[in-house]
């Protein structure tokens, strides 16, 4: 199994209600210009399954990539934001299970959002994955950020994807 992992593009942090339950805001003008830009720099990447959480900023980034690659956009609840009485290991384990949800493809594409990715990245590489430093609001992965994850030798690696697209 090969998967693509990326957060939402840029949401309006600034929307009335709240940012962690359904429907959650959806996305600025650059969002939806970051979110256009996924279909090419994933076009070659071979995805079969496009899915996603359940919150607008999710669905508006997945959409324009499932229509590139011509396939319908799924929605799994357990890729949704993390929740006040979550812990930590609560949320890597449903992000786990929407990951082995898909496991009967061959390539997929999750698109979450930062802590709940952030969890997976970890727990898939036993902590060895190298992050970014957190940006001003405490993120660590960037809007519209993707990383390749793979399994090479009996272990997981991730690689954050440059911006022009796949090396695949």
């Amino acid at each position: 199994m090969y998967l693509y992992l990326i957060r939402h593009a840029q949401p309006f942090y600034s929307a009335p209600g709240p940012y962690h339950l359904p429907p959650g805001p959806g996305l600025t003008d650059e969002g939806i210009a970051q979110a256009a830009r996924l279909g090419t720099i994933l076009a070659g990447a071979g995805i079969e399954r496009v899915v996603s959480s359940p919150l607008k900023r999710c669905m508006m980034t997945a959409e324009p990539l499932a229509a590139a690659l011509g396939l319908d956009l799924l929605l799994d609840q357990d890729l949704r934001e993390g929740q006040p009485e979550e812990s930590p290991a609560d949320v890597t384990v449903r992000m786990l299970r929407a990951t082995l949800a898909q496991s009967d493809a061959r390539v997929v594409a999750l698109v979450s959002h930062n802590a709940p990715l952030v969890y997976l990245l970890r727990s898939l590489t036993y902590d060895e994955i190298q992050l970014p430093a957190k940006d001003r609001r405490g993120n660590q992965l960037a809007e519209c950020m993707v990383w390749a994850v793979y399994n090479r030798g009996g272990r997981w690696k991730a690689q954050h994807l440059p911006p022009e697209g796949t090396a695949c």
